[in-house]
């Protein structure tokens, strides 16, 4: 990437959400899914990377002034509990993407979970026995993010194998 980023936390970026999914349908290609995550953005905590412009003090506090186009990524969290919460959604625009944004959106949703005294973070994907290589990679950004696989469930999601993976914090 050339050019820099910041995190910020808001709540509500529904269209940026949609914006990005759309662009990566080998991940979020199947319609009812992807409306269900962009109905998530507008309830869950969003953590978007955000290009910082010329001037860094048009980059608003919660991230709601920020342009669509200058939003790189996306991370959604689900807290049920106060010890433990789920990565409900990361997605990083295709162009960006191998550049830290997800790492970096992961380390501050962290950081900001392990402040509230939550402990245990979890996040669901396509299991390993659905052979996608699309999936291999973010499979393995996970594991490089201290998640480990704990349980296939092969009927979680209809017609998809789901892997739990979770990190203590």
């Amino acid at each position: 990437m050339s050019g820099t980023f910041t995190v910020v936390r808001t709540l509500g970026r529904s269209d940026a959400a949609h914006d990005i999914l759309e662009e990566l349908p080998e991940w979020f290609g199947i319609d009812r899914f992807t409306h269900e995550y962009v109905e998530a953005a507008a309830k869950f905590p969003n953590y978007v990377a955000v290009a910082v412009p010329e001037s860094p003090s048009d980059v608003g506090p919660d991230g709601g002034d920020v342009p669509l186009e200058d939003v790189l990524g996306v991370l959604l969290v689900d807290q049920r509990y106060p010890t433990s919460a789920e990565v409900h959604l990361l997605a990083v625009r295709r162009k960006h993407h191998r550049a830290g944004i997800g790492r970096t959106l992961m380390e501050r949703v962290e950081d900001d979970l392990r402040a509230q005294g939550v402990r245990l973070l979890s996040v669901k994907t396509l299991g390993p026995s659905a052979s996608d290589p699309d999936f291999d990679r973010t499979r393995a950004f996970y594991t490089a993010c201290g998640f480990h696989p704990v349980e296939e469930f092969p009927d979680l999601w209809v017609d998809n194998p789901c892997l739990l993976m979770v990190k203590a914090l």
